[in-house]
């Protein structure tokens, strides 16, 4: 700072020698170009093989081989200059530019590639997902090939993501993981400058970045300067941040306030769409619950028309397992579902008597045996549209006489919760692009009440199918399956929004949040 005030002390004597009528603009020569972003949550590390979740922070550190285009219909190449699949699905070859470095300038090789996939192998929470990959080969050092066990649809949403971005393993050795945490280095737009834990994290650009992306025009160095990405939790603080022109981009824009942003002329919106559902999971091995008739009647009780009105349309509702953002979401399956499982109260009242419910004293209630219908829901209070939308459905059920008793809880408690069996009713949400992630959902690995040992066979059947019509017929049959036993209620796909002020230029989001930042610019 003492350094910095100095040279603008000589900048202003120099600009007053010369007078008030020197070149227009030499005030700023010396002046870094920033962008400010502020996000709800804090990172847990720089590491992306270390953290259970990322964010926009990690897709500026790493950047991976390849990526899916804007509407995550094809494969384009991203960090490796161009690939290959083999005609069976069996082997990947990635080829890199001779000058490919790390952003600390070191050379990025393809043994360093491998380097990176073996240590996910070892320490990444998500290690499994590179299962179905037998060999790493380094073929010559701008030329890596993998080999699969058999053709692994699920494996490309891993490569392609920011888990899936090149770490370099040779420094994380050589300081150690704690400290690699903490200052992880990739070959991503920018590398880390300075994290102030519970405040900010500043990025600065990485000189030595390059891309090959068809999505983008700028292939080199971003043309900030530096990135400050600041954590802020409150709603209200990130929209007044934006609004004061503290924070050029926030991301998690509440929808109470997407119509307020709509209308400020300084600033854009750009809408996209949650890659997966939020739902109430049941307790298919507890009572009442594990009466098919019960189960139903609750799903056809939900009005997510009404729940979509009181969340101020920031929701698309839901009839099946996959979102519009998914790879494989079917429309017609969609449509077949929500004329199965759509809201019908009547139907819902008729299941219920069927089961052998009655209201005998008249409370609203039903009972069976002399025991009221009454249900706990466990709500997350992290997902605060699951946190508005418990009450409605509490109303809901109501009205065909279930008394539902609403329990907020973390989310991360309620997942146990359900893997413990200990729950009735539980509030969930899941989010990845890929289909797959089904499987960790109703397999037996979720370790859920709902264990099928078919599901178990078709949700495996689809992880290598490589065909997409193929793979989208598979998953309208497991959903199918699947919800012909309703081990849970699908509820909505989020719409997310992200804010950025109008005096930056060319910011491009996907279909499923992914943020570019590689031909935007900051227009004084």
């Amino acid at each position: 700072m003492k350094r910095l005030l100095a040279l603008t002390t000589l900048l202003v004597f120099l600009l007053t020698l010369t007078g008030c009528g020197g070149s227009e603009g030499t005030a700023n020569v010396n002046e870094e170009k920033e962008l400010v972003i502020a996000i709800p949550e804090e990172i847990e590390g720089t590491d992306i093989q270390q953290v259970k979740w990322e964010n926009i922070v990690h897709s500026l550190l790493f950047q991976p081989l390849v990526s899916f285009d804007m509407e995550l219909k094809n494969l384009v190449p991203e960090g490796a200059s161009s690939f290959e699949i083999s005609q069976d699905g069996t082997e990947l070859t990635f080829r890199l530019p001779k000058d490919a470095a790390f952003s600390d300038g070191s050379p990025l090789k393809a043994e360093d590639i491998k380097n990176s996939l073996e240590r996910y192998r070892k320490i990444s929470p998500y290690a499994e997902d590179l299962a179905p990959i037998k060999e790493i080969i380094v073929k010559d050092p701008e030329t890596l090939v993998l080999k699969l066990e058999k053709s692994a649809a699920y494996l490309w949403p891993v490569l392609t993501s920011t888990y899936g971005g090149t770490v370099n393993a040779k420094k994380a050795k050589e300081i150690g993981d704690q400290a690699f945490n903490r200052n992880a280095e990739g070959s991503g737009p920018a590398t880390v400058q300075e994290w102030v834990q519970g405040s900010y994290i500043t990025l600065k650009k990485n000189e030595n970045y390059r891309t090959y992306s068809p999505l983008v025009e700028n292939k080199g160095p971003i043309k900030f300067d530096k990135i400050t990405v600041k954590f802020v939790p409150d709603d209200f603080t990130r929209i007044s941040e934006l609004e004061s022109g503290n924070a050029d981009i926030i991301i998690s824009v509440p929808a109470e306030n997407v119509k307020e942003l709509e209308q400020n002329s300084d600033v854009q919106l750009f809408k996209y769409l949650q890659p997966g559902i939020s739902y109430i999971a049941m307790n298919t091995k507890a009572e009442p619950l594990n009466d098919i008739k019960v189960r139903t009647a609750i799903a056809l009780a939900i009005n997510k028309d009404e729940i979509k009105d009181v969340l101020k349309g920031a929701v698309l509702p839901k009839y099946g397992l996959l979102s519009p953002a998914h790879l494989c979401y079917d429309e017609k399956k969609e449509m077949e579902l929500k004329a199965r499982y759509g809201y019908d109260q009547d139907k819902a009242k008729d299941l219920l008597a069927q089961a052998g419910y009655k209201d005998t004293d008249g409370d609203g209630i039903l009972e069976k045996n002399g025991k009221p219908l009454s249900l706990t829901m466990m709500v997350a209070l992290d997902f605060p549209m699951l946190k508005q939308a418990a009450p409605v459905i509490q109303a809901q059920l109501k009205q065909i006489g279930i008394n539902l008793e609403l329990r907020e809880y973390e989310s991360k408690y309620i997942k146990q919760a359900i893997q413990d069996h200990d729950f009735q009713l539980a509030m969930r949400s899941y989010w990845w692009n890929d289909p797959d992630i089904l499987y960790y959902n109703f397999s037996s690995s979720s370790k859920a009440p709902w264990i099928n040992k078919e599901w178990d066979r078709l949700l495996e059947d689809a992880r290598y199918i490589m065909d997409m019509n193929q793979r989208t017929a598979k998953y309208n049959e497991i959903q199918e399956k699947i919800l012909s036993e309703l081990p849970v209620v699908p509820l909505f796909s989020e719409y997310q929004h992200i804010a950025v002020r109008k005096s930056v230029t060319g910011v491009k989001v996907s279909i499923d949040g992914r943020i570019f930042l590689n031909d935007a610019d900051k227009i004084d």
